[in-house]
């Protein structure tokens, strides 16, 4: 039963056997692994190995945590270790999602002298029936597999809690979709952390068959890759990959508040004047709801859109959000403050979401 630790002894062991060792100057020793990006530099040799060996246990344990598998970890065949990693992926899923305090005890009550009948609780209407009850249709609700839709989402985490760091990568990558051709990006002026996490990412898009082919020159610190032209791979690539992000991000926190809520993503609707609309994100707490468009370029031919259609929902501008990528806080708020929607980025919409929560609490 101690195998899989053994394996992962011997994928160390096997990945540092591939490392690449140079003296870069007087008392300066340069350890690369190229093709997961990682890079250190130390006084001799033997730290060099140190900090490399140290470096490459990060980034597994980050990768483990991310719920990607190393290629040479698959475990293939054998069932033992499939279920190691699948058992190690769960764990850190959990630990992730902060447990809900436990509930205060309470001094016992004196009982009243007269049982009095509890009230019923009122039944709370699904976003569906609240959509019904303003008169608009749902024509249809996305329907992904299950395991489809726990790699998109890790993907999707991947890419926006690192984003600052992967904002190069993702807009070269974004704009080869266009041409569907092969894309080249230069990192030989990037950080150590820019190198890191894209290289990581190209090896979860390419593990994924997200991208059709991916190379990384360390010499000269280029990543050379492809997108796949399969449709759903450009829609999530394009911004189904943020609207997944952020209904991931407003799920784990009304989770760790334990929160009664309803999340929907992608809801194609018809309005009640017949126009046809996908909502991005609808959440409920409780009984309000809240709205949530996505956006990863260009804004502006919308935001008049969703102004109105704010109005059609019957919701106020601090319960209707949109959230453009790499948007500056300052714009934001002039934005905000023209258009009658609460506009944040990606970074801060969680935080904005929890202070309008708060806003609202009886």
């Amino acid at each position: 039963m101690l195998e899989p630790v053994g394996v992962l002894t011997r994928y160390l062991e096997r990945t540092m056997a591939q490392a690449r060792y140079d003296l870069a100057g007087p008392g300066r020793f340069v350890g690369e692994l190229p093709e997961l990006g990682l890079r250190v530099e130390a006084e001799h040799l033997e730290a060099a190995r140190q900090a490399l060996r140290e470096a490459l246990e990060a980034w597994l344990l980050d990768a483990l945590r991310s719920g990607l598998t190393p290629p040479g970890l698959e475990g293939g065949e054998d069932p033992v270790r499939s279920r190691f990693f699948a058992l190690a992926g769960e764990m850190w899923r959990l630990v992730r999602e902060t447990p809900a305090e436990a509930p205060k005890a309470q001094p016992p009550q004196p009982e009243p002298a007269k049982a009095q009948e509890a009230p019923k609780s009122k039944k709370v209407a699904s976003v569906e029936e609240w959509l019904k009850g303003l008169g608009i249709q749902v024509v249809k609700k996305p329907q992904e597999e299950e395991e489809k839709e726990k790699v998109l989402t890790r993907l999707a985490l991947f890419l926006g809690d690192r984003y600052p760091s992967l904002e190069k990568l993702y807009e070269r990558l974004k704009q080869s979709l266009s041409t569907k051709r092969q894309f080249e990006l230069s990192l030989s002026e990037a950080s150590q952390e820019e190198i890191a996490n894209s290289t990581q990412f190209c090896t979860m898009l390419k593990q994924y068959a997200l991208l059709t082919s991916y190379h990384y020159k360390s010499e000269e610190r280029r990543i050379r890759a492809k997108a796949s032209t399969e449709g759903w791979v450009q829609n999530f690539l394009t911004g189904g990959w943020l609207e997944r992000y952020v209904a991931e991000k407003v799920r784990k926190f009304l989770r760790s508040k334990n929160l009664p809520h309803e999340v929907a993503v992608g809801y194609q609707v018809a309005l009640p004047n017949g126009d046809a609309m996908e909502l991005d994100v609808l959440v409920r707490v409780g009984e309000r709801v809240y709205w949530f468009e996505t956006k990863t370029g260009d804004f502006q031919a919308h935001i008049a859109k969703y102004a109105g259609l704010k109005k059609v929902l019957g919701l106020s501008a601090r319960e209707s959000f949109l959230v453009l990528l790499g948007m500056d806080k300052t714009r934001a708020k002039e934005l905000s403050a023209l258009h009658g929607l609460t506009v944040v980025n990606q970074a801060n919409f969680l935080e904005v979401f929890q202070e309008v929560l708060e806003g609202n609490a009886p």
